[in-house]
């Protein structure tokens, strides 16, 4: 059980992380892919279609890592949710794109995009060339089509990795950038997954009462089995829009508490719950954003929901 309450307590601290990030909203990526076909095909273009957001490469599947757009002439783009990654990620002008028939390798490049953009999101640094790209979106979508491969990055590559994404390439008549953030953050070569280990070893837990939870499950060697099934399966508890800014959590046992967390990691509402498997979130009164809903039940199991208000 408690290996249950590390996994989700470590999806709500990303979440609480996501404060540096800058998203991009679906209506300004899809503004952004129309002009880029306007860019490419040198001519008004009409309405892209969006076709995946890459959202179940995420961790829990919390977060739009971007957002991949097929143009009506035949080709396809797609653009980053986080003006901290590259704005553009991969694109062709003669294929459209359709998730269905990727490959091992193409899905591999794009789990590798929406990691690269799920680290950043967390990160309090300032990427300097992603930053100076969206600030001069025009020149960047001709250097994207004209040298999509006259970058750092694409210098910096293997010759494996660099063999793997011609190849990628040509066979997809795509270009595919090598990354979706700058290498000096962080560098492909150095990734490896993150363990329970890592989440153990953390310096610094937003939430103090968690504090215990960390200290008991570095002991409990077993219960690492219990927390990797978590990852597999879905969380027992449902939550459910009511109306407006209501939203009802039904947990599995009686509930305990409830407490609502602002991105930034302030606590915003906390309420205690007996007799009842139902929980009443009333967001009403506080600014329109994201939030963090956590909801403890009587056995300590917890689970948490990012919503917007």
């Amino acid at each position: 059980m408690k290996g249950r309450i590390i996994l989700i307590l470590t999806v709500a601290l990303s979440a609480v992380s996501s404060v540096f990030a800058e998203v991009v909203p679906q209506k300004q990526a899809m503004q952004l892919a129309h002009n880029f076909f306007n860019t490419m095909y040198g001519t008004v273009t009409d309405r892209p279609k969006l076709v995946w957001n890459g959202r179940e490469l995420t961790t829990n599947r919390l977060f739009t890592p971007f957002y991949t757009y097929n143009s009506p002439k035949g080709g396809y783009v797609t653009i980053s949710a986080d003006s901290k990654a590259y704005p553009v990620l991969s694109y062709s002008k003669t294929n459209t794109f359709d998730k269905a028939r990727l490959g091992d390798d193409e899905r591999d490049q794009f789990q590798r995009y929406a990691r690269e953009i799920e680290l950043i999101r967390y990160d309090s640094r300032i990427p300097v060339a992603a930053k100076t790209a969206w600030e001069n979106i025009p020149k960047y979508f001709t250097d994207v089509i004209n040298n999509p491969y006259a970058t750092v990055e694409f210098r910096r590559l293997t010759d494996d990795a660099r063999d793997r994404l011609e190849t990628i390439d040509r066979r997809n008549a795509w270009v595919m950038m090598p990354t979706a953030v700058e290498f000096d953050l962080y560098d492909p070569e150095q990734y490896r997954d993150y363990t329970l280990d890592d989440v153990l070893m953390a310096e610094e837990v937003p939430f103090q009462f968690y504090e215990d939870f960390l200290a008991e499950m570095a002991e409990e060697e077993r219960a690492k089995a219990a927390a990797y099934d978590r990852i597999l399966t879905p969380d027992d508890a449902i939550l459910q829009r009511s109306g407006g800014s209501h939203y009802t959590v039904l947990l599995p046992d009686e509930a305990a508490m409830s407490q609502v967390f602002a991105v930034n990691g302030t606590r915003m509402q906390r309420k205690t719950y007996r007799g009842t498997n139902r929980m009443e979130i009333d967001l009403s009164g506080m600014a329109s954003g994201y939030y963090i809903i956590l909801a403890m039940s009587q056995n300590g199991d917890i689970y948490a929901f990012k919503v917007y208000r």
